[in-house]
């Protein structure tokens, strides 16, 4: 019978070696290595195991033809190799940024994250190092966690107190909060208002001198030197905020310490009458 006859002939695979993937099942091949056709079958039998052992759910494979699950198995094993992948980038990448901060001066590391040079912004770069140097160089977070959190997010984890960054660092190897706001719950908002603008306003000027002339910079200079000032403007303002504060409350206290005294005498005095 046909389906009889199908169930015993062996799937037969061809991929694109293009999709060559770093993860547990295959071993990277760099592009300047050979290509071997030994390399290639170690890669395809590799991935051919890979897909076989994956299990679907009833519902991912409902009323699906045998080569639509096959073809659905095939990508979700390339896409899972992908992020681990991308994972993997993130912390060589770190790394690697890492081996020049600390071989370097800081106003040179400075300079070169402001640049141009690396493929991403300065405050990324420097995001980077500080999570690298900070916990993710002694983790065992998986690659492909890594790539699902962002760098500023991996960065605000190595601020933290260990208790609250082992408390992170577990919650996203289990595969749960991966945004800012998930973390934010853990580790809280260290951050005070007027310091949350400042970075907000320095990684908008990150993002816009790349691509500005060089009237649209001194344009931008200017705007940011306003800003600058009505920051430590309103900087000045809270601090007087916190001292008159910080005098109230010590006055509170003054007249709490003046009550317990009258409430300790009282049952003395009522005693005496």
């Amino acid at each position: 019978m046909p389906g009889e006859s199908n169930a015993l002939t062996p799937i037969v695979r061809s991929y694109s070696f293009g999709h060559l993937v770093h993860g547990d099942y295959i071993q990277p091949i760099h592009p300047r290595d050979p290509v071997t056709s030994s390399g290639i079958a170690e890669y395809d039998q590799s991935l051919d195991s890979a897909i076989d052992s994956l299990q679907l759910s009833r519902a991912c494979t409902n009323k699906l033809s045998p080569s639509q699950v096959e073809n659905m198995k095939t990508n979700v094993v390339l896409a899972n190799e992908a992020i681990a992948t991308a994972g993997n980038a993130v912390r060589a990448s770190a790394a690697a940024l890492y081996e020049i901060k600390k071989d370097v001066k800081n106003k040179n590391w400075t300079a070169l994250t402001e640049s141009g040079a690396l493929q991403m912004s300065g405050r990324m770069a420097r995001d980077l190092v500080k999570a690298y140097e900070s916990w993710i160089r002694d983790s065992d977070v998986p690659d492909e966690a890594l790539a699902r959190v962002s760098a500023r997010v991996l960065a605000r984890i190595g601020s933290v107190d260990a208790g609250k960054r082992t408390h992170a660092i577990n919650k996203i190897k289990r595969g749960e909060g991966y945004t800012e706001q998930d973390l934010t719950k853990i580790i809280g908002n260290t951050k005070s208002p007027v310091r949350r603008q400042i970075d907000d306003l320095v990684a908008q000027a990150e993002k816009q001198i790349k691509s500005a002339t060089n009237e649209e910079k001194i344009n931008q200079f200017e705007k940011l030197k306003m800003e600058s000032v009505n920051l430590e403007a309103k900087l000045e303002r809270q601090k007087d905020l916190n001292i008159e504060l910080n005098n109230q409350i010590k006055k509170l206290m003054e007249e709490n310490k003046d009550l317990r005294k009258l409430l300790a005498s009282s049952p003395t005095e009522a005693a005496t009458l």
